[in-house]
């Protein structure tokens, strides 16, 4: 791809053009001059065709006035962002060094690979690098072109970049470029993003220092299977880095560096290597042999949530060997007041002994005595029962001496009805002779057995006759009330009058 300036030329009337640094997925990079500050940048001009629309180029501006933020020691710092003639463009600090991807080239030219010692200062340095970016969001467009490893430290380049792109065009270059191996999944089909889309290419990155393997077309490589000295645990931290589903993933970039270091420092187990002893020969004191590890954890397996065959279950459980269940047992009460039995799990059951007496035990809740019912007592009971349904008296039935009396609340005379006969006291059981149970006899309850009941009494019926006598005798009496009152009155008006004087004697003579 030929570059749209050459040395010499100046661009945006500020950068003076000194060398072309090299082309790249969206655009081109040049070692420039900064006029106005009098300092050498990374001046990196973006494809136009990348960013077409005014809102895309608003986006663009955007997301890299967010990278302005980084300050931190292991990020470049950007400078000047802005557009000229619809050419979006940024300029960085200027650094002399080489990137991850040129070191990675070397190792690879030379049949090296980097073992996990030697991964690990550098992830410990590309974790720094992350924790503070993601303070203000993710970084988009991590890949070992974008780290730049200098003599004593490592830096990371172009911050939200892919951010500021739209998606599909990006994307498109990044696999033109051959490098769309570090883009996380959601971000290529449009899902929602975080900082784990870094945490997936960082997983990436780490599996490509140690095997030189990539994931391709949703294949993951197997790390042990190219490095057996790996430990296990850094296999199951690769594969649960570069899952699909972001959830799976570990949640921050140091709960990776931490994970990381823990693999490396468990103890691994015996190299297939190691002597054998001879058959039927084993030393004193030596341990039995461990099983292999599987190179799966169960977090990993988990997060794939893939479905278990037929084959992963787990066997079943002879019936032979379940533990035999204890015979159920059976509480069954003793009706005449005894202990409780426990059932035998036989099919019969021991013979329950029974009171010998004729009355019927009444259980109650409480612990009060229990009542013994006779048949005089069920009697009695059935009679009041009756009486309380009984039809109550009314002035439209025939009255005979014993409704009267009930209705005016005298009690009847005693030859009229014998007088009822008091509750006898509940005799002991006889212990020689079993009571015959008797038939309950029929109740009934005419008028005149029936006792007493004090009901109020009703007032008796009035003729047509008496009442208007009553009325007439009430008029009389108001009109004779008042004639006495008014008499009454006059008396008392009239009397209190002075007598007249007596006329004088016409004998005496005038003064």
């Amino acid at each position: 791809m030929e570059a749209p300036y050459k040395p010499g030329d100046v661009f945006a009337k500020r950068y003076a053009i000194r060398e072309v640094l090299g082309p790249g997925p969206v655009g081109h990079v040049f070692r420039a001059l900064d006029q106005e500050m009098d300092v050498e940048v990374a001046l990196k001009i973006i494809n136009p065709r990348l960013v077409q629309m005014p809102e895309e180029r608003t986006q663009f501006s955007f997301a890299l006035r967010q990278g302005k933020k980084l300050t931190h020691p292991h990020h470049v710092r950007v400078y000047e962002e802005g557009e000229e003639r619809n050419r979006p463009y940024f300029t960085t600090q200027l650094l002399e060094g080489m990137s991850l991807r040129r070191m990675m080239e070397q190792r690879a030219a030379q049949g090296q690979r980097f073992s996990a010692k030697e991964v690990e200062p550098l992830l410990a340095q590309l974790v720094e690098a992350l924790n503070a970016a993601h303070k203000y969001g993710p970084h988009s467009n991590l890949k070992p072109e974008n780290i730049i490893v200098l003599p004593d430290m490592l830096k990371v380049t172009d911050y939200g970049l892919a951010l500021g792109i739209p998606r599909l065009p990006f994307v498109q270059a990044q696999k033109a470029w051959r490098v769309a191996s570090y883009i996380a999944p959601e971000y290529a089909e449009g899902g929602e993003l975080d900082t784990r889309m870094d945490l997936y290419a960082l997983g990436v990155i780490v599996g490509e220092l140690l095997t030189g393997l990539t994931p391709e077309e949703g294949e993951v490589p197997e790390l042990q299977a190219h490095d057996p000295e790996l430990p296990p645990g850094v296999e199951a931290l690769y594969r649960r880095t570069v899952n699909a589903n972001p959830l799976a993933r570990p949640k921050t970039a140091s709960e990776f560096l931490s994970e990381f270091s823990a693999a490396l420092a468990r103890p691994r187990p015996p190299s297939a290597g190691t002597a054998k002893p001879a058959a039927g020969a084993q030393a004193p004191g030596a341990a039995r042999p461990r099983p292999k590890p599987v190179p799966f954890s169960l977090t990993a397996e988990l997060a794939t949530a893939a479905p278990l065959g037929d084959d992963m279950l787990p066997p079943p459980v002879p019936t032979a060997e379940l533990p035999a269940l204890a015979a159920p047992t059976i509480q069954v009460p003793v009706v005449g007041g005894g202990p409780t039995q426990e059932a035998v799990p036989k099919a019969t059951l021991p013979e329950v002994p029974v009171s010998r007496t004729a009355t019927l035990e009444a259980p109650r809740v409480d612990s009060a005595p229990t009542e013994l019912l006779t048949a005089d007592s069920i009697e009695q009971r059935l009679a009041s029962k009756a009486q309380e349904n009984a039809r109550p008296l009314d002035a439209t039935q025939p009255l005979d001496s014993a409704t009267l009396a009930a209705m005016m609340g005298r009690a009847p005379k005693p030859a009229a009805a014998p007088a009822p006969k008091p509750r006898p006291a509940p005799a002991p059981p006889a212990p020689a002779a079993r009571a015959e149970p008797q038939p309950r006899p029929e109740v009934h309850a005419p008028p005149a057995r029936v006792a007493p009941r004090k009901v109020p009494a009703a007032p008796a019926p009035r003729s047509r006759s008496s009442t208007v006598a009553l009325v007439l005798l009430t008029l009389a009496g108001l009109g004779l009330g008042a004639a006495g009152g008014y008499w009454l009155l006059w008396k008392i008006r009239h009397g209190s009058q002075p007598a007249p004087q007596a006329p004088a004697p016409s004998g005496e003579a005038k003064p």
